[in-house]
């Protein structure tokens, strides 16, 4: 049923937010034919009271009248990823609300994302407390959390402390009854009515205060965000649109191109082994070694006897063969067998592999890098494969908000 105060007044900003699923579960791809919104909250602040009232559905009628009535009485829509609930409205219903504003863009607009914040951690009152306490020492994970475009961390950096864990309830319900200790946004069909509701309408309360704070704070310094706005909009209509459409795939001539790409990567591991084949025995040899060493440590005769001949045996191969893809074996290649020394380790310490830091590796080093993007090209063309079985088609996602520089770049639109 449709909140009258919405009915009676036009004006009212409504912040939305949708929980969607396919067949498959929860899904952000709303290019599929089974794909569906399956609940829907909205949020504003009432004219009369000045307070944050919400409404909720997860009836099929329900959200088709809402989203019906919205349509038709052209309130200000406002969301957090704009993109996404226009994409998902246009493809399910074909319905034409009018979208005002997106949160995560006003957000990266403000602060780029959370990045001025590198070298100062903002906290709030009752952080600073439990310092001045003692109750905690390290504060960096407040800076971690709060980095990015996603509604958590722009809650953190702009808004109360009481509205950094608006889904936390929900969370620690799946943690408790179902055990699920990450990715939850993938369960949320298992959370009852009432908890299903209240994430869905924390998500739109904090939307409504984000836009409410940022408009403040644009207006306070005199920065005209409609301008920006504006194009946006219109980016993010055309490019919710190709994502549905997508584009159409030969799959055959692709799954051929796979395959050259396949031989391709098996050349380059052909032509690396070849290079160091000496050096390579002698780390097979040196992983034969520990894997002995490791069968002495056996507590009893007969299990050092029994691991000792399926060694021998070639039962374990595995362990001791050299692995191309092993930060491990490359690294007793390159430091132990080869006597490098590396310029770039990882936070651990270890020597690192990380594309970027390939070239201290000398040739091997470069081999290994053209290797890696190779690899990295097979993923990205298995991926394009797969994403057409669907219907044929392959639907690129694009964060419309962008980056930094106002490039659009690759990535889901969910």
């Amino acid at each position: 049923m449709i909140p009258e105060i919405l009915k009676k007044n036009k004006d009212i900003i409504v912040a939305i937010d949708f929980e969607t699923s396919d067949s498959r579960g929860a899904s952000y791809q709303f290019f599929r034919k089974d794909f569906k919104i399956f609940s829907v909250a909205i949020s504003w602040r009432s004219p009369s009271t000045n307070l944050i009232e919400s409404y909720f559905t997860l009836s099929p009628g329900g959200i088709r009248s809402l989203l019906e009535f919205l349509s038709k009485s052209q309130h200000k829509i406002i969301a957090h990823n704009l993109p996404y609930e226009m994409g998902c409205t246009t493809a399910c219903y074909g319905y034409n609300l009018n979208w005002y504003a997106d949160t995560m863009r006003l957000s990266q607009l403000r602060d780029g994302g959370g990045n001025e914040f590198d070298m100062s951690i903002e906290l709030t009152l009752e952080q600073e407390m439990q310092i001045e306490l003692g109750e905690i020492e390290d504060v960096s994970h407040f800076a971690k959390k709060s980095k990015g475009l996603s509604l958590e961390a722009c809650a953190m950096r702009f808004l109360e402390s009481d509205m950094h864990s608006h889904k936390s309830t929900a969370h620690d319900y799946l943690k408790e009854t179902h055990g699920i200790k990450k990715n939850y946004g993938r369960y949320l069909h298992l959370l009852p009515y009432a908890q299903l509701k209240q994430y869905n309408t924390a998500d739109t309360d904090v939307t409504l205060l984000l836009y409410e704070e940022h408009v403040q704070y644009f207006k306070l310094i005199k920065f005209n965000w409609f301008r920006d706005n504006k194009f946006y909009l219109v980016r993010a209509k055309y490019m919710t649109e190709a994502y549905i459409r997508g584009l159409c795939i030969d799959q055959q001539a692709l799954l051929d191109y796979i395959c050259e790409i396949e031989q391709e990567i098996e050349d380059i591991n052909q032509q690396f082994m070849t290079k160091f084949a000496e050096e390579i025995k002698l780390v097979e040899s040196s992983r034969f070694t520990a894997s002995m060493e490791r069968s002495l440590k056996l507590k009893t005769k007969k299990g050092k006897y029994n691991r000792i001949l399926k060694l021998f045996q070639g039962k374990y191969v595995e362990e001791y063969t050299f692995n191309i893809n092993s930060s491990s074996y490359l690294k007793i290649l390159f430091c132990d067998v080869l006597k490098m020394s590396p310029k770039f380790l990882t936070p651990k310490g270890s020597p690192s592999f990380k594309a970027a830091h390939l070239n201290q590796w000398g040739e091997g080093g470069k081999i290994l890098a053209i290797r890696k993007k190779r690899l990295l090209v097979l993923q990205q063309t298995v991926n394009t494969l797969i994403d057409s079985f669907h219907d044929g088609n392959t639907h690129p996602g694009i964060k419309i908000s962008g980056t930094k520089t106002n490039r659009c770049s690759g990535g889901r639109l969910g």
